[in-house]
């Protein structure tokens, strides 16, 4: 949705540009794809390559940055953030989510790069720039970013966690409530927030940085912050064991259901939309 929001923004140029990168380096076919209902747009289909692609390509740790929950405010993310580097011996790549998208668009910019490489990072930058603005994957309370709770999601037979329940949940339910499409609840999000486009616009375009305090701030006060009772904040452990926070959340006995559902889409749509505005800005300017 994000990158059908996108599109709908990108100048006829650039358009087009996109979609001649995609179509002439196009995504091998022999790779597994996670998602089987992409939209036939080249850039939608294209926004979750890089989630099917991480084993393969070691960039797991490149789609996040664990900024403790118990941080409030800082500028930087360098503490939280491993320069960019190769992989050495079959391990994932050191980096994260922030200088993911600005190393992926200095790729995408240079045009003495192979079209190939440059459809790469096309694809990495459309799925990046998505995931910075999901509130889960700029924030850790020992949790993996969420990954590691247990709630009762509505009535569900199993727990869910917190993190699946932000990436894709949340809006799952809504999209089945309202028998929206992909392509229309994007259309009905630029719709409603189109008035948002010029403040975007107007804003600096080029910050993932100050995007992921932003999302950062949204766990703390939302994703987290609504839930009863509260998880408790934890110390930064790189010891932590997923299993005894999974365990120890589990016991709090969490349930989501329509009050925090009408809180959280109030603010995923928001971020679904500003996601694809910054993007189209992005691409309007790196082509």
């Amino acid at each position: 949705m994000v990158a059908l929001i996108a599109r709908a923004h990108l100048t006829p140029a650039v358009s087009a540009a996109v979609d001649e990168l995609l179509r002439q380096s196009p995504i091998d076919p022999a790779l597994t794809r996670f998602c089987q209902d992409r939209p036939a747009d080249l850039m939608a289909d294209a926004a979750t390559w890089a989630d099917d692609s991480k084993n393969q390509e070691k960039t797991s740790v490149w789609h996040y940055v664990d900024i403790p929950l118990s941080v409030v405010a800082v500028t930087s993310v360098d503490p939280w953030c491993p320069p960019i580097g190769p992989s050495v011996e079959g391990k994932n790549r050191p980096g994260c989510v922030t200088d993911a998208v600005e190393y992926e668009l200095g790729i995408l910019r240079d045009k003495s790069r192979s079209g190939a490489e440059r459809a790469t990072a096309l694809r990495y930058v459309i799925h990046f720039v998505g995931d910075i603005h999901q509130p889960l994957h700029d924030e850790d309370n020992d949790d993996q970013g969420g990954n590691c709770t247990a709630i009762q999601f509505f009535a569900e037979d199993r727990p869910a966690n917190l993190h699946a329940i932000w990436d894709y949940k949340l809006i799952q339910r809504e999209m089945t409530q309202d028998h929206l499409t992909q392509p229309a609840y994007a259309a009905a999000l630029d719709s409603r927030f189109s008035a948002k486009y010029a403040a975007v616009a107007k804003a600096k375009a080029d910050d993932p940085v100050a995007w992921a305090w932003e999302a950062h701030g949204i766990a703390i006060s939302i994703a987290y912050g609504l839930l009863q009772p509260r998880i408790p904040l934890e110390t930064p452990d790189p010891k932590a064991v997923c299993a005894a926070e999974r365990e120890k959340v589990q016991g709090l006995h969490i349930a989501v259901g329509d009050a925090y559902f009408a809180k959280a889409m109030a603010v995923i749509d928001e971020q679904l939309a500003t996601a694809g505005f910054r993007l189209a800005l992005l691409l309007n300017a790196s082509l």
